[in-house]
């Protein structure tokens, strides 16, 4: 299509440049050859001013003045095509020094063909007198021809003048378009730089909100399922010893499973932006919690040290996460028989959550660990700006201990 655009304007420009040269034929003078020749500079001009405006201006300044040079004539309608030329280059993407060079060129030439240059024709007397008639004929005061040479210049000056200012106003509008090209191109980048960093802020809040809604599943569908299969084996142990505890262990068994069902569609509906009006968990939902690990046969005990204080959501949501994945943990490699604790510790500035337990050894563990349990609290305290301590308790066993920070300046928003 460029070619077909490349082609409308060119016949946009011969059918000007027809018109011009039409307008301008109708005051031929005797020289008709010597015209035509420096029309074709100036129609040559006029074609080529869209892809090489320099050139056109030179083309057409020089079939300008190979008109009014040699014999002054009025304006004629081609000299337009040296207006056009010039307001093409003021307007070209180039540097705009080589515009006002080429425009001052022009007006100075302008002016010393105006001023210097051979009077008019019109300047000129309509006939020849007799020279054996001058000696009859009364002499001018010498004031009366001083006044007409005065009247001459002041005539070539508003002449001058005149052309100049529109030479002048060419190019100031050729400039002033360009100027406005230059703002709208800077304009558009901006906007397409600023379209650009939208689309990667949202690509980058959507990876982060996969990460998030990756690790909340882990959390619920690990707990949930630990819990469940650790009920479903002692149920089994004790089907047919103790038929009561099994049927308490089935219990909680359908409790976990539909607590787990409705974080799980709460996350979802989240996916498919229906979220649900559901509170979060938090510290508060801790001894629920610790009841539905304790149902499995492991002993936990769950202390609070400090004065509780309501704490912001993403610190909240998390200390219940942390403690729900190191307990899931417990469940998992901690063997039979092992016992754990639980401890919230309120400070002014943070607030800690303990989980240890006195189940098999940290390397074991650590070995044992190869999915999200220990990164997803990594994750999580990095989040908040805390800190985080996993390894050997003091008693041995395994312990988790997160210190969250409750500054305001410290604590992102957490959701889900």
């Amino acid at each position: 299509m460029s070619w077909l655009m490349r082609l409308r304007w060119f016949a946009v420009d011969l059918t000007a440049a027809i018109v011009l040269t039409a307008a301008s034929a109708e005051e031929l003078r005797d020289d008709v050859d010597r015209w035509w020749i420096f029309t074709l500079f100036m129609v040559a001009g006029l074609l080529v001013c869209r892809h090489r405006p320099l050139l056109a201006v030179v083309l057409t300044a020089i079939g300008s003045f190979g008109h009014h040079v040699p014999e002054p004539t009025g304006v004629e309608a081609l000299d337009l095509t040296v207006l056009i030329a010039l307001f093409a280059l003021a307007a070209a993407d180039r540097p705009r020094r080589a515009g006002a060079i080429t425009c001052g060129v022009l007006m100075a030439a302008i002016a010393g063909v105006s001023l210097l240059g051979p009077t008019s024709a019109g300047d000129q007397p309509a006939f020849t007198p007799d020279p054996r008639a001058v000696a009859f004929r009364p002499e001018r005061p010498p004031a009366m021809m001083v006044e007409q040479e005065q009247d001459g210049v002041g005539d070539r000056l508003m002449q001058s003048s005149g052309l100049l200012l529109v030479v002048a106003a060419a190019y100031l509008l050729g400039d002033n378009l360009r100027g406005r090209r230059i703002h709208l191109r800077t304009l558009e980048r901006r906007a397409a730089d600023l379209e650009r960093e939208q689309r990667q802020r949202v690509a980058l809040a959507t990876a982060a909100e996969r990460s998030r809604i990756t690790r909340e599943l882990h959390d619920v569908v690990a707990h949930g399922l630990s819990v469940m299969v650790v009920q479903a084996q002692g149920a089994a142990a004790a089907l047919k010893r103790h038929p009561d505890r099994t049927e308490t262990a089935l219990r909680d068994i359908v409790t976990t499973g539909r607590s787990s069902l409705a974080e799980m569609r709460r996350l979802l509906a989240i996916v498919r932006e229906e979220p649900e009006l559901a509170p979060q968990p938090g510290v508060e939902s801790l001894p629920e919690l610790i009841d539905r690990i304790r149902a499995t046969g492991t002993a936990v005990t769950f202390t609070v040290e400090g004065d509780p204080v309501p704490l912001p959501a993403g610190a909240d949501l998390s200390a219940y996460r942390i403690a729900q994945e190191a307990l899931t943990n417990t469940l998992k490699h901690a063997g039979e028989g092992a016992a754990a604790a639980v401890r919230l510790g309120f400070a002014p500035d943070h607030l800690e959550i303990e989980v240890r337990d006195d189940g098999r050894t940290p390397a074991f563990r650590f070995r044992r660990d190869t999915g999200n349990g220990l990164r997803g609290i990594a994750e999580r305290v990095r989040l908040l700006d805390g800190t985080l301590e996993t390894g050997p308790g003091p008693d041995g066993g395994f312990r988790v201990l997160a210190r969250l920070p409750l500054t305001p300046a410290a604590l992102p928003v957490v959701s889900g």
